[in-house]
């Protein structure tokens, strides 16, 4: 074989050669994977927009429609430390969180629905994963002048009570910031404290942010 042709070889060997070095630098330098981002003690705030529809069952007489969209601006702690801990499915922790609402109706009675509620939040955590789906319960108070509108019956009152019980799930962008994604059942009554009662029984869906330090 010629030197030129030679030389050559050894050229590209030697930049393929060092290409492949570059490569597993870059992979022992990345980032590290976050264990465990929602460990017992770490702060979280949320902030989500959702839209929710109401009546979820058709051909209800006493419930007219009525849908709402808005914010909702959380403030959590992570409670517990970590149950299940060699469970794949079950492993997590427990979080509470703070809810406050701001709500448009967008069709039916009223304009508004404003208040706040307690949430209490499992989180299933498996170590290394940026995924971490949770359930939640919760409930709390709001006020609204739906019950103005005295041709409706689904909502009596100014003051309602709120329930609500949700599926989600958060998708780590670092070991900071986070999407928040959620679909929700929530209920609006007055406990029968008002003449008027039928209550709301409405489905939607969050998206969100959050931060966790």
């Amino acid at each position: 074989m010629p030197v030129r042709k030679l030389l050559s070889f050894a050229f590209l060997f030697s930049i393929a050669v060092s290409a492949l070095a570059g490569t597993e630098e870059a992979k022992t330098t990345a980032a590290p994977i976050i264990q465990d981002p929602l460990s017992k003690g770490v702060m979280d705030i949320e902030v989500l927009g959702g839209y929710f529809h109401s009546p979820i069952t058709t051909g209800g007489a006493h419930r007219p429609q009525f849908d709402y969209a808005g914010a909702d601006f959380r403030y959590g702690v992570v409670l517990s430390p970590m149950f299940f801990d060699h469970s794949p499915y079950l492993r997590g922790n427990f979080e509470l969180l703070g809810d406050a609402l701001a709500d448009g109706v967008v069709k039916g009675a009223g304009n508004y629905l404003v208040g706040g509620s307690l949430l209490f939040r499992y989180n299933f955590i498996q170590p290394g994963s940026r995924f971490i789906p949770y359930i939640q319960l919760g409930g709390g108070g709001l006020h609204t002048d739906a019950a103005e509108d005295h041709t409706q019956r689904i909502i009596g009152s100014g003051f309602e009570f709120i329930l609500e019980a949700d599926l989600g799930a958060r998708i780590l962008l670092n070991d900071r910031w986070s999407l928040l994604f959620e679909g929700t059942f929530q209920h609006i009554s007055n406990a029968d404290t008002a003449s008027r009662n039928v209550g709301v029984n409405a489905l939607g869906g969050r998206i969100g942010l959050g931060l966790i330090f």
